[in-house]
């Protein structure tokens, strides 16, 4: 839903990363300056000792509290398999979003809707 030439600037603006199972991706707490979108593999979100959500289908968003203004991430994220991401910065990412705010409207639905998956999974992993 988001416009051809929109997806070229982010495409641009993204660094391909590729980690391997145990890279840790951010800490609980770290400055929330990027986020990431999976390309392939798995990444494990943990606050303490307890699963919050596993990321696993290609182009999910995590690390989303730099989209939503947040200083610092609320959970770790940790690769769990050898795993293929964008690597996205906060700040140009935001500069980019308020220069097109079709697209912006677009992404964050988006993630709204990826973030009540991943609530919904966390609730149904903590009732059962």
């Amino acid at each position: 839903g988001m416009s051809i030439n929109f997806v070229k600037s982010v495409t641009d603006l993204a660094v391909h990363i590729t980690c391997h199972e145990g890279d840790k991706l951010f800490e609980n707490g770290d400055t929330a300056d990027r986020f990431y979108v999976l390309l392939k593999g798995s990444v494990i979100m943990e606050r303490g000792k307890g699963k919050l959500y596993t990321a696993e289908q290609a182009g999910e968003i995590f690390g989303w509290s730099a989209l939503i203004h947040r200083e610092n991430y609320a959970a770790s994220a940790t690769c769990t398999a050898k795993t293929e991401l964008l690597n996205i910065k906060r700040e140009p990412f935001i500069k980019l979003l308020e220069a097109s705010p079709g697209d912006k409207a677009n992404l964050y639905e988006r993630l709204a809707k990826m973030l009540g998956n991943q609530l919904l999974e966390v609730y149904i992993t903590a009732t059962c």
